[in-house]
């Protein structure tokens, strides 16, 4: 948080805006990464530069991303640094171009659909509408001015419009539609038979667990632990050393009251008589005159009104225009309705239209919340934003003490009348207290944590919450004897050779069988039953997704039958029997079209994208001369 912090990025509010303005294809942002400097570019792009600092942030954040994603370790697989390195760089490469190519081909979000934008965004709205107190408060706090965030979500907005317009013309061919309904729909008769070993069965001597134990001896040890030391500002902690008098909150109740009264409705009535010069607005009133003494004198409105009147929008309805607020109507007929008593009918009026009588059937809203009631809302929302001015600067000097001191927290703590709290012993993967958070176990076993032993920047825990730790103390990881445990090495053992046994019987079998024998005589070996699943779908949820994935990836039997076999998680061995397989063209689900569809539409999508930072002048820097 510190970084954002630093930029005046405070409360929930910031993380909606820089939410709203993000750009939905890219896993970072480009544009706070462009820079000047001296140094050597990462990549240039027509020209325009790929600072290395960019592509080190970019990194940073795509490994924190992958490192949350598999609960705090980067799988083998995924290759190495530098693999990664060149990934970041050409997903960096690929975005500026098409930031280029869609401004040359001047892609624009005018100002009406700005406008739009802007005030559809919740952050900037208070009771359902848009504020503009609220809009230049929240930009100020992160060091945006109008004109620059407003320059944002144009290039955002242009950045979707190019997106919109490969993905939603994209469209899949009804030959297409059609094969993938026939795959989609398609069934398979399938026949299973397990060989289960019973693990009681198995039997294993201290021999064999002392040779297992010391083939396996790495996965025998205890992980490394850690205790921090750590320093914990929150929002919530600070607001309750605040006070707020009665006086503030009711100052503030004042200046913002309109705020807390809900918009007036009229549900409302008319009779319009029309009158498009001098002459016939003088027999328009002539004749609403006379319409309103038969009213006075008991006739119904409604009936004069589907009767006479000429508004043919309402005339049918009884004259009824609903519930009307202010704002809606022309100021003439809204000023007469406004100012009517409940079940009153007006005087005629004039507008544009011609003549008309109004009836005021009743009133909605109005009401103005008492301080009473908003009192501790009001103190809350105060205390909130004097909290939000203090853990800023509170943060700040916090950061700066602990970089200036980075071999102890203590100093800091002291300093600015914090508490240094320790935590109990936590793996990488799993603690209690502030090490159940997965960015304190990320951070405590970094390199400038764990091996040289400096303070660590600020550990952001939400919106509201930011935490600096450095090591306290550190227990290695260390083999455990095996005596300790035995019974899992036991269980373990029991569970290899299970697997193993019941593997060696299935692949024997599976010869068996494709060299001419049926799958019931093999039932008869096995003096087990033969599950009969008859046909079955794709989605058959009731069937192990294991074995219905390997029917499904099975060959057709052209001629007899077609046999298979896996292993499943609890060691047994499956042979499954495909002996027939049925098609049908009927209408596929929606829903499966749809994604069909969207499949295609991202691949379309990805395709352009290619196409264009291939045409652009790419020139990139080897990763080890950075």
């Amino acid at each position: 948080m510190l970084q954002a912090i630093r930029e005046k990025v405070t409360g929930w509010i910031a993380y909606g805006i820089i939410f709203l303005i993000s750009i939905p294809f890219a896993l970072w942002g480009i544009n706070s990464y462009f820079g000047g400097g001296e140094a050597q570019p990462a990549a240039t792009v027509n020209g325009q530069e790929i600072t290395s600092e960019a592509l080190d942030r970019a990194y940073a954040n795509y490994r924190q991303r992958l490192s949350q994603l598999f609960g705090g370790a980067i799988p083998e697989s995924f290759g190495s640094e530098t693999m990664l390195r060149e990934q970041v760089l050409g997903q960096l490469i690929e975005e500026t171009a098409l930031r280029q190519y869609i401004d040359d081909q001047r892609y624009r979000i005018g100002d009406a659909e700005l406008s739009r934008i802007i005030r559809g965004m919740d952050v900037f709205q208070r009771d359902g509408r848009f504020d503009s107190d609220i809009y230049e408060a929240q930009l100020r706090s992160l060091g945006y001015s109008p004109l620059g965030f407003e320059q944002e979500l144009r290039a955002n907005g242009a950045m979707q419009q190019f997106q919109a317009g490969i993905q939603q013309t994209s469209f899949t061919p009804p030959y297409s539609q059609k094969r993938f309904t026939s795959l989609a729909n398609q069934t398979r008769k399938l026949r299973t038979l397990r060989h289960s070993l019973d693990a009681a069965d198995i039997e294993v001597d201290d021999n064999q667990i002392e040779e297992f134990y010391q083939a396996q001896a790495d996965r025998y040890r205890t992980p490394e632990q850690v205790k921090i030391d750590y320093i914990e500002v929150s929002l919530e902690g600070i607001k309750q050393g605040i006070k707020v008098s009665r006086d503030d909150a009711y100052a503030r109740y004042q200046d913002h009251l309109d705020n807390y009264t809900s918009p007036e409705t009229r549900e409302t009535s008319h009779i319009l008589i029309k009158a498009d010069s001098d002459e016939q607005s003088d027999q328009a009133l002539a004749r609403i005159t006379g319409i309103r003494k038969r009213i006075v004198n008991g006739e119904d409105f409604a009936e004069l009104a589907r009767a006479l009147s000429e508004d043919p929008g309402s005339a049918s309805e009884g004259g009824n225009l609903g519930e009307i607020e202010r704002g809606v109507m022309v100021p003439t007929f809204e000023s007469e309705l406004f100012a009517l008593q409940e079940g009153q009918l007006s005087e005629p009026v004039k507008t544009a239209f011609g003549w008309h009588l109004i009836k005021l059937h009743s009133i909605k809203g109005g009401a103005t919340r008492s301080f009473e009631s908003l009192q501790a809302e009001l103190e809350n929302e105060i205390k909130t934003e004097k909290a939000e001015v203090q853990i800023y600067n509170l943060v700040e000097n916090l950061a700066n003490l602990a970089y200036e001191q980075p071999d102890s927290l203590l100093p800091a703590a002291e300093q600015l009348g914090l508490g240094l709290q320790t935590s109990d012993w936590f793996d990488r993967f799993s603690g209690d207290g502030i090490a159940a958070e997965q960015k304190i176990r990320q951070a405590a076993f970094s390199a400038e944590v764990l091996q040289q032993q400096l303070n660590s920047e600020a550990i952001e825990l939400g919106s509201e919450r930011v935490v600096f730790i450095r090591l306290n103390q550190r227990k290695p990881s260390q083999q455990q004897p095996l005596e300790q445990v035995r019974e899992q090495v036991r269980s373990e053992l029991i569970a290899k050779n299970l697997r193993e046994q019941n593997l060696a019987a299935g692949n024997e079998a599976l010869a068996g069988l494709q060299a001419g024998k049926s799958l019931d005589e093999l039932a008869q070996e096995w003096s087990t039953g033969i599950t009969d699943h008859g046909f079955i779908t794709r989605q058959q949820s009731e069937i192990d997704a294991i074995i219905r994935s390997r029917a499904f990836n099975m060959p057709k039997p052209e001629r007899g039958i077609v046999y298979d076999g896996l292993s499943l998680s609890n060691g047994d061995y499956v042979i499954v029997e495909l002996s027939a397989v049925l098609s049908s063209d009927a209408e596929a689900d929606q829903e499966s079209l749809a994604r069909l569809n969207e499949g295609i539409a991202g691949v379309e999508y990805q395709a352009a994208v290619k196409t264009i930072t291939g045409r652009a002048e790419v020139v990139r820097t080897q990763l080890e001369e950075l």
